[in-house]
């Protein structure tokens, strides 16, 4: 089965037809307001409306209420949240409003059987696994990260590009990449780097 691929940090409306039309499997929102990318959900809204393709519209809450989450899951027909803080597995209770994502943030040497057994405690659709520093230092190491596939739906994140993401996949074999800097010039996305992107991860 082909690797699906999600672009994250979405705030315009080209980017995000320009991600669909390329094949991209879902798109990211981020809400968190400390993030680069920390787009509005009014914003968020206008862009989402705007898409007519079918394609899985993602919400990224840190350390959010699930009050809060349930209030967005309603406000921007999400089809999944991803919950990038220190959530308990008590928030697998969102998985009736929507599916979830539990990011785990691990070093690059991260412990395969300690990083299995915390991820046994959560009811999750998918667990994604990024570097402990979001945007800094060397990618996850894709054999440990085969070792975590093997057992879970695995979104492989942190420090994917257009260079290194056939390799990769082809390694760890994940169910999806995520990609946000990996695709950006000068902290703006880059329509280009999209599209091949894409392109290698889930064609070549």
């Amino acid at each position: 089965m082909k690797c699906k691929v999600k672009i994250c940090g979405i705030r315009t409306i080209e980017t995000a037809q320009t991600a669909i039309k390329f094949g991209a499997d879902f798109l990211g929102f981020n809400f968190v307001p400390a993030s680069d990318r920390f787009v509005s959900q009014l914003k968020a809204k206008e862009i989402i409306g705007g898409l007519h393709k079918e394609i899985k519209v993602v919400g990224v809450f840190q350390n959010e209420t699930l009050e809060e989450i349930k209030k967005s899951i309603s406000f921007l027909k999400l089809d999944f949240v991803q919950l990038h803080g220190q959530e308990s597995p008590h928030y697998d209770v969102l998985t009736q409003y929507a599916g979830v994502i539990k990011t785990f943030s691990l070093n690059a040497d991260f412990d395969i059987t300690s990083t299995l057994l915390k991820m046994q405690k959560y009811n999750v659709d998918y667990f994604l696994v990024d570097r402990i520093t979001r945007g800094v230092g060397y990618p996850l190491d894709p054999e440990r990260v085969r070792g975590l596939t093997s057992h879970f739906p695995i979104i492989l994140s942190g420090g994917l590009t257009t260079e290194n993401v056939r390799e990769v996949v082809h390694i760890a074999r994940p169910k999806v990449v995520d990609v946000a800097s990996g695709v950006e010039t000068d902290g703006e996305q880059d329509i280009d780097k999209i599209r091949e992107f894409i392109k290698r991860a889930k064609y070549d």
